[in-house]
């Protein structure tokens, strides 16, 4: 009974600990982007909302998708392609952009898959080419 009363009590003394709040927390990072970056990354955006809708109208053959998803796909490599941004966030952008076309088009998302920059991640180059 003892023992009991005993990890019940840690229990509660652990669970108010945690939940805590503190006033000296960090102040939040903000990572700070010119505005042709903020640009390119709101049409990027706006590209990726249109594929989503284009990804969910009927397909008749998934490996060449429809009309509107090869217009999509094809606008959205294009402006990732010039976009003033670095190569992870060009990455991560193509990501999102596969994740839309799982199981739509297949050729599209091989066209994406092979506009990755992978080898200049690897090789280090981390920034944009413009």
């Amino acid at each position: 009974m003892l023992r009991g009363a005993v990890v019940l009590g840690l229990l509660a003394f652990c669970l108010a600990a945690c939940g805590g709040t503190s006033a000296a927390k960090a102040p939040a990072q903000t990572q700070r982007v010119c505005p042709n970056q903020q640009r390119a990354l709101v049409k990027l955006e706006r590209d990726l909302v249109v594929l989503r809708k284009a990804a969910n109208l009927p397909t008749k053959n998934h490996l060449i998708g429809n009309h509107a998803i090869n217009v999509a796909t094809d606008r959205f490599l294009y402006d990732v392609a010039v976009a003033p941004i670095d190569n992870l966030r060009r990455n991560r952008l193509i990501d999102h952009a596969m994740a839309a076309l799982i199981g739509n088009c297949e050729q599209c998302f091989q066209a994406l898959e092979a506009g990755r920059p992978i080898p200049a991640i690897r090789s280090g180059d981390l920034k944009c080419s413009k």
